[in-house]
């Protein structure tokens, strides 16, 4: 395992009764680097291992999305029931969740998932300061992790990019151990998920529901499955369809790589192994690898380099002047958070992509940048904006609350990873989109009667 995957935060100083690894942003056993880390210190140190998730409330999210959450962990814990690995899922604010069992435990080590956001990014720092435990911490989300890639906030992708290619092979070449079955059995009763079912639903009632009825499965298996079926139906022919809202020319793995129920490192190898045989589909994998590598590990960078990620006056200064030279310009169309929430603009597009995004917890990527960038036109100021499009965004898709959607936005919005584009109202330099650009791109109207008349 590439050390470079690893931070250490804490140098292990005592003996400990266990190893914990904390789960949180990659719910999967397979290409878990955290996990194997784990019990690697673990059977070094001929001790227990337990996988820890806390389940808390965050932001926006809703009811639906923490239960496809809950589905996937229900996977987790088979699987590590395999391994003689017990999963204890813990209700309650995380810091005082974490420190309770730190207390009851004493672990000699504990391992986090690395997140950029700056919520985990605090968490980590005050169990750092809390905790006598080794801590560690370890990026298993991105091919190449954050702080290797690029040790600073990068302008964009053009930036970026040569530096992850610079050191992609290295990391796909990084095979990640296989869990074991783990020699140290876990002393006590640990209870299972299914004898949690009331403190769980009491968890749930608390979070607003949004009435969607995801159309697709959780879990480890359901994404591996969900990769192969687009191998096989959809990749031939995905640099030409991803971009047309109308057809099925997605990977529909967004989701899945949201809650780590997959890792981007497998579906990347996967790629690359095809090619072997199917050589002609180079184009098509060149892009994935584009969005699923690049753009998706330059959102990381944003959000853990910049100061404000969800803050306008933490965009680019070209775009702060002149966003505050046209907040006071005349907007045709004003609407509030709940006419948006609703779908009720004067737009159709606009309305499909809300609708849609509503009924299915996903919007085309495309429809998104039009969705995000007609919600500054018709708000009245930018930071309205934001704070609208991360409401709408954490509370309906089913991959809300990660670092893309926030990135999307303030792209959107604020001008991050763009340049400036000719002036106009409203927009000042930000570069706009228009009802009629989507006419030119696919059949508009095909997508609206798709998703208003369901």
């Amino acid at each position: 395992m590439n050390i470079g995957r690893t931070r250490t935060h804490k140098q292990v100083s005592v003996r400990g009764n266990a190893v914990l690894y904390v789960m949180s942003r990659d719910q999967r056993i397979s290409d878990n680097y955290g996990l194997a880390f784990a019990q690697k210190l673990a059977v070094e140190k001929s001790l227990p291992l337990a996988v820890v998730f806390v389940l808390s409330k965050k932001g926006h999210r809703s009811r639906e999305h923490y239960r496809f959450m809950l589905d996937g962990l229900v996977e987790v814990e088979q699987s590590l029931e395999a391994h003689s690995i017990p999963f204890m899922l813990l209700i309650g604010d995380p810091l005082q969740a974490l420190s309770n069992l730190f207390h009851h435990t004493t672990p000699s080590a504990v391992v986090m998932d690395f997140s950029p956001l700056k919520g985990p990014q605090k968490l980590i720092q005050e169990l750092k300061r809390s905790s006598d435990s080794g801590l560690y911490e370890v990026d298993s989300h991105n091919i190449v992790p954050v702080w290797v890639a690029s040790e600073k906030q990068e302008v964009g992708a053009r930036t970026l990019r040569p530096k992850i290619h610079k050191k992609l092979h290295e990391f796909l070449g990084d095979i990640c151990p296989l869990l074991v079955k783990h020699p140290k059995i876990w002393p006590g009763k640990v209870l299972r998920l299914s004898e949690l079912t009331s403190q769980i639903d009491n968890f749930l009632n608390s979070i607003p529901e949004n009435n969607q009825k995801l159309l697709f499965k959780s879990g480890e298996s359901a994404a591996h499955s969900k990769l192969n079926d687009f191998i096989l139906h959809r990749l031939e022919g995905y640099a030409e369809q991803r971009n047309r809202p109308d057809l099925d020319g997605t990977s529909g793995l967004s989701s899945y790589l949201h809650y780590g129920q997959i890792a981007s490192l497998a579906v990347v190898r996967a790629l690359r192994e095809l090619l072997v045989t199917r050589p002609e589909l180079a184009g098509d994998v060149d892009c994935i690898i584009e969005e699923m590598v690049v753009r998706k590990e330059l959102s990381d960078n944003y959000c853990y380099y910049a100061q404000g990620y969800r803050r306008v006056e933490h965009a680019p200064n070209w775009a702060q002047s002149t966003l505050k030279k046209h907040e006071s310009d005349i907007r045709e169309f004003l609407y509030s958070k709940e006419d948006f929430e609703k779908a009720q603009t004067h737009d159709p597009g606009w309305n499909a992509a809300q609708t849609q995004l509503i009924k299915s917890g996903i919007m085309h990527g495309y429809m998104r940048m039009y969705w995000a960038k007609k919600v500054l036109e018709w708000s009245s100021s930018p930071q309205e904006a934001i704070d609208t499009l991360i409401y709408l965004n954490d509370h309906y898709s089913i991959d809300g609350g990660d670092p893309n959607g926030y990135t999307g936005i303030m792209w959107s919005v604020c001008g991050v990873h763009d340049r400036p584009w000719g002036e106009r109202q409203v927009y000042g330099s930000i570069r706009c989109m228009v009802y009629s650009g989507l006419k030119r791109k696919f059949p508009i109207e095909d997508y609206v009667k798709q998703w208003i008349t369901k």
